[in-house]
């Protein structure tokens, strides 16, 4: 674990003596790992379900939105199935890949296990 990720769940700590907080891999996940990181420290800090990783504080749930956390989407791995479709429709029809996810939407992978696994930590 880095300095810099070890003082920030120091101070988080400092601040309350409710967070719970775990480091987990993708090697436990496999290919449902929803993040484009390798690892991180998944945490509850007041029922905000957040993961830290790459010295950031990620908002897993809308409490940890609420709260201020950064949004989870930069490190939230796309649907790779949807990718591909989507890259299959902008060659067809002559359009940016971009241009496509904005019309369709951009599908991620499942967080859900994650954030349960959160969620458990906040008890």
């Amino acid at each position: 674990m880095g300095t810099v990720k070890k003082a920030i769940i120091l101070s988080l700590l400092a601040l309350s003596p409710t967070l719970n907080a775990k480091e987990i891999h993708q090697s436990s996940y496999g290919e449902s790992w929803p993040f484009t990181v390798e690892s991180g420290e998944l945490g509850c800090y007041d029922q905000a379900v957040i993961f830290i990783a790459n010295d950031k504080e990620y908002a897993v749930n809308g409490v940890a939105q609420s709260k201020g956390y950064d949004a989870i989407e930069p490190i939230w791995k796309e649907d790779s199935s949807l990718l591909e479709y989507q890259k299959a429709i902008a060659k067809k029809e002559n359009k940016t890949l971009r241009q496509v996810q904005d019309e369709m939407g951009v599908s991620r992978v499942n967080i859900g296990p994650i954030l349960q696994e959160g969620l458990k930590l906040c008890k």
